[in-house]
């Protein structure tokens, strides 16, 4: 068996006598994995030939370092039935987000008591703080599974108060607390939900969800680009024929010529004929790009070999010259939709709440080390949730930092998988890196590094994320909402002494 990266999971063969291993191997529990799979006996026990009950390995050092190992008295392969594996990287936390409530569960206890008219003590102060923490959760949980009013309606109350009241009937004790006061509880719990309710509501950012109604005809654009000739290594082809006789296989003769005649040959044609097979390329749409990626092929070979030579190579090679442009070409492309209609449906009041794993919890100023993709920020005050992660440090870090002390800024998210329903480029899904609202416009936010400002599929995302945003304002403005604007930053350009409002007047795009 000679294999490259092919001996780990589900490989299953007996008869393995010899293998030979094409690649290093980093990891000791894999060269051991990969050993093990010759050690499986092919009659399922010991015949005492040792050329059957053994393996032969063939490769380098690293497998010397398995055989060392073998011997000691604590290695794997004396350990028998046992699977060992290598020390994992510590595993991550998992945290939720939260809202941001300013205040805290003891605070209106004082109140809650005026409202009830019981006594004050200290089994009712557990059941009060604990309520109030109950209600908050049912109250957010029964916004997001529904469709939400921007009021709630009485059986709405009548069902956030059911639910916390099940809740509080799980404890023993803040049960019979409860029991023994219920009607002012209840009637003290029904004002509150109110209250809650709209707060939450408040908390929330809304964004309008869209309906594709008619996807329309795919369509493929190129962005303009040149060749990285690297790649292009052909040389022209000895001008002699071989002559092979098919019913005798030792009667062949070759035959040398002069140059080849390529009078009236067109190698521009001839790989434009190649390219014109692939179904992505609409010629009438990219001709302009098409022929100067072929002049800089035929360019390129005709400085080399001169103008018969680069004739020779496209003749011979013209599919592997046309592949070669299309696989440089298809890197630089995204897809779009040609007639794409999209409509508002509603908008969603409420957020999603994430899980997020990390390793470490730092304070959104605060400084930190180590990967920030491990890293949870919590201590957001302007922010929906009061924790987030974030990709990059220069960028989308130093972003949250100026929205959340900005006091134009009412909130800002960084918004969940599936919190937008827009998809682009065949089929991905996109959601903006962040969402903020101001005093009279909601603003969705694509920060990106400089490298990849042209990248082709950051391109097709911010088509999207523009289109979006048109769709959306022209609802919003007809049914009482915000409208919607999109940003499109550089990483470098958001600055720790930044202000929201210069970002914005900056980089919106049109």
């Amino acid at each position: 068996m000679i294999h490259v990266n092919m001996l780990k999971e589900g490989w299953d063969v007996d008869n393995l006598y010899t293998i030979v291993p094409l690649r290093t191997a980093a990891s000791k529990i894999l060269r051991e994995q990969m050993v093990g799979r010759g050690l499986r006996l092919p009659y399922g026990e010991r015949t005492g030939d040792r050329d059957v009950d053994a393996v032969m390995l063939t490769a380098h050092d690293k497998f010397n370092d398995i055989l060392a190992e073998a011997q000691k008295g604590d290695s794997i392969f004396k350990a028998g039935n046992v699977i060992k594996a290598e020390d994992l990287d510590e595993p991550e936390e998992i945290a939720y987000t939260q809202l941001t409530f300013d205040d805290k569960p003891d605070q209106g206890l004082q109140r809650a008591y005026e409202r009830t008219g019981v006594t004050e003590s200290e089994e009712n102060d557990a059941l009060l703080q604990t309520a109030k923490v109950y209600l908050q959760e049912k109250t957010e949980e029964y916004i997001s599974a529904s469709p939400t009013p921007a009021a709630p309606t009485q059986p709405d109350k009548q069902k956030i108060v059911q639910a916390v009241k099940a809740k509080i009937e799980e404890d023993q004790d803040l049960g019979k607390t409860f029991k023994d006061n219920e009607n002012p509880f209840l009637a003290w719990l029904e004002e509150e939900t109110e209250q809650v309710y709209n707060t939450i509501i408040g908390k929330y950012i809304p964004i309008p969800r869209i309906r594709v109604t008619d996807a329309g005809v795919e369509e493929y654009v190129f962005l303009d680009f040149d060749l990285n000739l690297i790649e292009f290594t052909h040389v022209p082809i000895k001008n002699e024929l071989l002559i092979q006789n098919l019913e005798d296989m030792n009667d062949r003769q070759r035959i040398k010529g002069d140059a080849i005649d390529f009078e009236g040959y067109n190698p521009q044609k001839v790989i434009l004929a190649e390219l014109r097979k692939k179904p992505e390329i609409d010629y009438e749409r990219c001709s302009t790009l098409l022929f100067k990626l072929i002049m800089q092929v035929c360019d390129h070979y005709e400085s080399a070999y001169g103008t018969n030579g680069m004739q020779n190579i496209v003749m011979m090679y013209r599919r592997d010259l046309a592949n070669k442009i299309y696989s440089q070409m298809m890197k630089n492309f995204y897809c779009e939709n040609g007639f794409l209609r999209e409509e508002v449906i509603d908008v969603k009041r409420s957020n999603l709440r994430q899980s997020l794993g990390f390793k470490q919890r730092v304070g959104l100023y605060d400084d930190f080390e180590g990967d920030i993709h491990s890293v949870l920020f919590e201590g957001i005050r302007r922010g929906v949730f009061a924790e987030a992660k974030f990709d990059s440090k220069e960028g989308e870090l130093t972003l949250a930092r100026v929205l959340d002390r900005d006091e134009d800024v009412l909130k800002w998210l960084r918004p969940a998988p599936y919190e937008f329903n827009i998809t682009y480029n065949r089929g991905k899904r996109y959601e903006p890196d962040f969402v903020v609202e101001t005093a009279d416009c909601c603003y969705s936010i694509e920060v990106k590094a400089e490298k990849d400002m042209g990248d082709p599929d950051v391109i097709a995302k911010k088509k999207r994320g523009i289109q979006y945003c048109e769709v959306a304002t022209r609802w919003c403005k007809a049914n009482g909402y915000k409208p919607w604007k999109y940003l499109f930053i550089p990483s470098k350009q958001v600055l720790a002494n930044s202000s929201f409002a210069r970002l914005a007047e900056r980089f919106q795009e049109h």
